[in-house]
């Protein structure tokens, strides 16, 4: 017999009257088969060494384990669950043993227990089953049907918590197993059976009384669980929940629309990501369930051809192994501007070093710097792969601002290098592809710069789009060990930055950074002087998508608010530290991961107060993701347009945008549920002022969208090229204002029952309205929007999609 780690444990004493005729004895209790076979009353079993306890038909004198401090159960009753455990034909689970499960069950369910001792383990026949193993021996079939539970106490690593978990999960399937093996004997046919077979007779038979014995007590159990309904495993575990709605499940939800979402899928390792949330959500799921339908039936031919295209990867060969460059002047041109424009780079960028880039030029480059990298030493093939990165970052520095002007002379070298950017790129592809070949790859500091700076880049790029991510920076200093260096300096900063680089990539998604989340992986010291400013935060943001993610310890809702407000407070404390350039800009990343991440929660927050039909809970955090939608919207476009970033706009321009599309979308699930609360209070006969109320909150949540599109329009125009992230975001909210159009149609049936804008409070909508209209103000003036052109729908059947823009608006939604 095994426990729950694994270990052997012994059996249970056998019977002193089996002891003295040294016999093999079944354990079975009260009194064991050889003891009821030989009619002897007196069974007993030696409760602890030198001590004995006699066992006796009567439940009070039952052998019990001291912990449980069970609830006796009548005389009567127990007598019943004796004689049928041992009635001679008997191939049922024994009601005893059903009844101590039960009982057990209570316990753990009931509150005034809470405090009592709890077993470390458990033995409860773990192992055996009926359905995998060969029952044609009979004493092996009552074993385990009639052998009564043992609950033994042992020490243990776990916690008082986990051990509860553990032990609830093994007793209810124990529980539901017997039942099954109840309902598969079907005790009711076999009494009627029995029954009918003895209505000549004035007497009952003892097979009879045994059968109805059964049924009554089955059916005594049946009734306890149907009242019961399920077992409440939440409050044993921690005295917080003290009800269901403590219990934050939103996770666990599924919408409807799964099937139809492809190509979206979900993503249950990244909870701030819109995947996760549309997978959970079925007003925004509805939108991407009729995009996805127009696709199907309208446009397949153009979607095949689109994922074709996306499939074919690119085969390096011989002929490609070639790196190209700028010329010589050009480039150093580039490199000298960089090094002007992002004065910060050495801290901001620690491993890229300009200065010693521009010799590195001077000494490579010839009149036309083209190089094979089969023929290139590794120091000169990494040297080339940092010079692709330093003229790729000069390029975002300039694309990426608009208020910086180029002289006539600078704008046309500026045009060379956007024109050379897709070489950049393929130079880095390759350069890493180079690498990889070589045998030095795993073992050498500047290969691993190198990775880290091309990691970097992707993070940062302004064309940024969802890949696979390898995490080859961090696999690689771990490799290494630089998690583990306390002596040379430089490679302590190399870690660092790897470090913070990985830690921002994994957590404004909501994934755990696990390479590094343990003091066992990251023993590092912290030099830095970024890094020490910003690794409480980090410590702490950690902790809280750990706790989000948690699989054996149940989320709680006010934990969960408690850490909201703890997560400000950190940042605020953090924000405090800042004086540098270096450090704010630091800061304007940190504050978009901490306000991608609570705008996230807030809307996870008003999914479960809607499930749970919890209105004053949903309005009041409707009112604070209000507040939040308008602090980011102007903390975002006000860094874009902040002086003192002028040149670093690149380094959180991309998580920028990707903040604004979450809260666009976010946006259009909220206008769904309002225009849902409009048509439902469509039956009243008369157009009732809290009808009126919704419609205009309906139409303020749109023209949020109207506006920030418009926003986006305006600083796109701006810039020196155009930006592809912002071309997809504006791409994206056209298609939601054509599918608003659509979804407007008053034949439009509701199919989704929680709605939290459902009999809303009056006072509460008006309050809402009255912030919907600040916010859109703080935007755009409605005096300066209403002279621009409106936004005019072409066709909301089909979302505004044709065969011209078919590629750009799904590319902008799956890609």
């Amino acid at each position: 017999m095994m426990d729950i780690r694994g270990r052997k444990m012994k059996k249970p004493p056998a019977c002193v009257q089996c002891r003295r005729r040294k016999i093999g004895c079944d354990r079975g209790k009260p009194i064991c088969g050889n003891c009821a076979k030989s009619h002897k009353t007196d069974c007993f079993y030696p409760d602890v060494p030198g001590a004995y306890v006699t066992s006796s038909p009567a439940p009070e004198k039952l052998h019990r384990s001291d912990y449980q401090q069970r609830q006796h159960l009548p005389n009567q009753q127990s007598r019943e669950a004796t004689i049928i455990s041992h009635h001679a034909n008997s191939g049922i689970v024994s009601m005893e043993q059903i009844r101590d499960y039960n009982t057990r069950l209570q316990l753990l369910t009931a509150q005034d227990n809470r405090n009592s001792p709890v077993p470390a383990d458990l033995n409860l026949y773990h192992g055996l089953n009926p359905k995998d193993s060969n029952f044609d021996d009979y004493s092996m079939l009552m074993n385990y049907y009639e052998s009564p539970t043992i609950f033994d106490l042992m020490t243990s690593m776990y916690s008082q918590e986990e051990v509860l978990l553990k032990e609830m999960k093994f007793l209810t399937s124990r529980y539901k197993e017997l039942q099954n093996i109840i309902k598969d004997n079907n005790l009711e046919s076999e009494y009627s059976n029995a029954k009918r077979t003895n209505d000549d007779d004035d007497t009952e038979t003892d097979e009879l009384v045994l059968k109805k014995q059964r049924l009554r007590i089955v059916q005594e159990i049946k009734t306890s669980i149907n009242n019961r309904k399920f077992i409440d495993a939440f409050k044993d575990v921690d005295p917080e929940f003290l009800d269901d709605s403590q219990i934050f499940s939103v996770f666990n939800k599924k919408t409807k629309f799964k099937e139809s979402l492809l190509p979206i899928k979900d993503s249950p390792n990244t909870s701030f990501d819109i995947k996760f949330l549309i997978c959970r959500d079925e007003y925004l799921a509805r939108f991407y369930h009729k995009l996805g339908k127009v696709v199907k039936s309208e446009f397949q031919p153009q979607v095949d051809v689109w994922n074709k295209v996306r499939s074919e990867t690119p085969i390096v060969s011989k002929a490609d192994q070639v790196l190209r460059f700028p010329a010589r002047e050009v480039s150093q041109q580039i490199i000298s501007k960089y090094i002007e424009i992002v004065a910060e780079s050495s801290s901001l960028i620690p491993i890229l070093k300009p200065n010693e880039l521009l010799s590195s030029v001077e000494q490579l480059f010839g009149r036309e710097p083209i190089f094979t990298t089969t023929k290139l030493n590794l120091g000169q093939v990494v040297t080339l792969g940092y010079i692709s990165v330093c003229l790729l970052l000069s390029f975002e520095s300039n694309a990426s601002t608009v208020l910086i002007p180029l002289k006539d002379e600078q704008l046309l070298v500026f045009d060379q290098l956007r024109q050379w950017v897709p070489q950049l790129k393929s130079n880095l592809e390759m350069v890493k592809f180079e690498l990889e070949k070589r045998k030095s790859y795993s073992t050498s500091i500047d290969v691993l710069k190198f990775i880290a700076l091309y990691k970097f880049y992707q993070m940062i790029s302004s064309d940024y789009c969802e890949i696979v991510d390898y995490d080859e920076d961090i696999h690689l200093a771990r490799q290494l060990s630089l998690n583990n260096e306390s002596k040379n300096q430089s490679l302590i900063i190399l870690w660092n930055f790897i470090y913070k680089n990985y830690c921002w990539r994994h957590l404004y998604k909501g994934e755990i950074p696990d390479l590094v989340s343990g003091p066992e992986l990251n023993s590092s010291l912290v030099i830095d002087p970024l890094l020490t400013n910003d690794i409480g935060l980090l410590n702490f943001q950690i902790e809280m998508v750990k706790y989000l993610h948690s699989k054996e310890e149940l989320i709680s809702m006010q934990k969960l608010q408690k850490m909201k407000e703890l997560y400000k407070v950190k940042l605020n404390d953090q924000n405090k530290r800042c004086f540098h350039t270096s450090s704010l800009i630091h800061s304007v990343m940190n504050a978009l991961i901490y306000r991608n991440s609570t705008l996230f929660m807030n809307y996870y927050l008003l999914l479960q107060y809607e499930e749970l039909g919890d209105k004053e809970n949903f309005k009041d955090t409707f009112t604070e993701f209000l507040q939040l939608i308008q602090e980011s919207l102007f903390y975002i476009f006000s860094n874009l347009a902040s002086l003192k970033f002028a040149g670093y706009e690149f380094i959180f321009s991309s998580r920028s945008f990707m903040t604004l599309d979450n809260i666009c979308q976010m946006l259009l699930g909220l206008h769904q549920r309002s225009t849902d609360a409009v048509r439902k209070s469509q039956s009243s006969t008369e157009e009732n002022t809290a009808k009126k109320e919704l419609k205009e909150h309906s139409s303020l949540l749109v023209l949020l969208l109207h506006k920030v599109m418009m926003l986006l329009q305006d600083y796109s125009k701006n810039l020196k090229v155009t930006n592809v992230m912002i071309s997809k975001l504006t791409v994206k909210i056209t298609t939601m204002l054509e599918y608003v159009e659509s979804d407007l149609q008053p034949a439009k049936q509701v199919t989704t029952s929680n709605n939290g804008f459902e009999n809303a409070d009056t006072v509460a909508l008006l309050k809402d309205i009255q912030k919907l209209r600040t916010i859109s103000e703080s935007l755009i003036k409605t005096d300066f929007f209403s002279q621009r052109p409106t936004f005019t729908p072409k066709d909301p059947s089909k979302l505004g999609i044709t065969a011209s823009n078919f590629a750009a608006i799904y590319s902008s939604f799956y890609s």
